[in-house]
């Protein structure tokens, strides 16, 4: 029978558990997970904290934000009963951009199968993208690979070529705005071990190939960012980041009810819907506001509130994708995703505004999480569970490496002994001049005792 801690949680070897972190606009949430040997990703370790210090999606206070940090990862420590050092951390915001890069590579041995050390070398020219002074590279992400000017591939490892083209999506930031993230990060006790880009993490936690493979366009809408990413023949075409996403609804209830931020996104997400149409007139709900008074609102016009800012935040996705190359003929439709895809009618509206095939989606990965089965399914974790998928894939890329055999480097070539003769020569020379200057010393003192005897 597995052992299990005091939480009820399975006691797991430390060394094969892995860590990722969301750092959101509304929430922080970090995760602390391992793989078991019958495929299921289990969850040692969950916090889910309110978060302090951010600001559409970018750290605003370091020290604040490093505080909420460190409580989400307290909970999931105390759940886990550790909490590996180093950790993935998602990052979105308004500072990111992306851009396409292409690098030429001319094969010296064209009957050489392709290795993955030379796709590693490729990955590395990548890097040499231009790019502005206060921006650095988040992730290089390898899109296919062209040989020969011929046949395009994803993974060309072991065929053989004269000339590659490959093809890459740059994810680029904004130096200061990663650097006060990673701040915040070690403030907490932690090491940052790499960023991953917020959408394509929630891409992988929702997103399956067939859908990849036919195009589809996915919305994670979230407390502070709309997150956008269009895949087709399952390769990444684009991705972008919008600056008005959930927490825009919550304001307008807040100020259109006189109530506290926190009360407002407790009606949001209980009592809110995305169509007003659809909402039932007689069913009221009583809140206080802040000045103490006991009022009521409907729930249609608590969803004619939603409605006005869903569509601000829809339309403004559905513009960046309707502009976009990549954005037609779309066989798998709109995927949507985040804590703001949890409103009643969001799928309805949206299948109204682009006449296509609308899906709300939640994480996919066959997660195991014994205090509540079913916590990790809701699309507000839709994000962080891709960054453990992330933090997985590190692991095992740093396991095959210490498991991968040493070469070591054997000196081919052999020194010839050198001879007695050549020794005692050298020794001989060495000592030549030594002889020499004692021999004229004493010449010159015996000169001396000459010029100076008296008789």
């Amino acid at each position: 029978m597995e052992e299990k801690n005091v939480n009820g949680q399975p006691i797991v070897d430390k060394s094969k558990a892995f860590a990722a972190i969301d750092v959101g606009t509304t929430k922080i949430v970090a995760l602390v997970g391992c793989r078991k040997e019958n495929g299921t990703l289990e969850i040692l370790g969950f916090g889910d904290v309110p978060s302090a210090g951010l600001k559409v999606g970018q750290i605003a206070n370091v020290a604040y934000a490093s505080t909420s940090i460190r409580e989400a990862v307290k909970m999931a420590r105390e759940e886990a009963g550790f909490f590996p050092e180093s950790v993935v951390v998602g990052v979105a915001g308004r500072h990111i951009r992306t851009t396409k890069h292409c690098v030429p590579r001319n094969r010296v041995n064209p009957d050489a199968p392709i290795t993955k050390e030379e796709l590693d070398d490729i990955i590395e020219d990548a890097k040499n993208v231009g790019y502005g002074a206060d921006e650095t590279i988040i992730q290089v992400i390898p899109l296919n690979y062209c040989l020969n000017n011929i046949e395009t591939v994803e993974n060309p490892i072991d065929m053989t070529c004269s000339h590659i083209d490959a093809n890459f999506h740059i994810v680029l930031g904004k130096i200061q705005c990663l650097n006060q993230l990673k701040q915040s990060v070690e403030l907490a006790g932690l090491k940052l071990e790499k960023f991953f880009l917020e959408p394509l993490a929630s891409a992988a936690a929702v997103l399956n190939d067939k859908q990849k493979e036919q195009g589809v366009a996915l919305i994670d809408i979230g407390g502070g960012t709309t997150d956008i990413a269009i895949f087709k023949d399952n390769v990444l075409c684009t991705t972008f980041v919008n600056p008005i996403a959930g927490n825009v609804i919550t304001q307008d209830i807040k100020t259109a009810c006189n109530i506290s931020e926190q009360e407002a996104e407790y009606l949001k997400t209980e009592y809110g819907e995305a169509i007003k149409d659809f909402a039932d007139e007689n069913e009221v709900y009583q809140f206080i506001d802040a000045c103490q008074n006991t009022k009521e609102i409907s729930k249609k016009t608590l969803a004619g509130i939603i409605q006005s800012r869903v569509e601000d935040i829809v339309d403004a996705a559905l513009m960046k994708i309707g502009t976009s190359v990549f954005g037609t003929n779309l066989g798998a439709g709109v995927v949507v995703t985040g804590g703001g895809s949890n409103l009643t009618n969001l799928a309805q509206l949206l299948t109204y505004k682009v006449r296509s095939t609308v899906k709300v989606s939640a994480p996919m990965e066959n997660t195991n999480y014994i205090p509540d089965p079913l916590k990790l399914s809701n699309a507000k974790y839709s994000t962080v569970v891709g960054l453990l998928m992330f933090a997985e894939e590190l692991y095992n890329e740093k396991q095959q490496k210490l498991a991968a055999p040493v070469v070591e480097e054997v000196n081919t070539t052999v020194e010839e002994p050198m001879q007695t003769e050549q020794v005692e020569t050298k020794v001989e020379e060495t000592h030549k001049p030594k002889a020499q200057k004692k021999q004229w010393l004493e010449g010159l003192g015996k000169t001396i005792t000459e010029i100076f005897d008296i008789h």
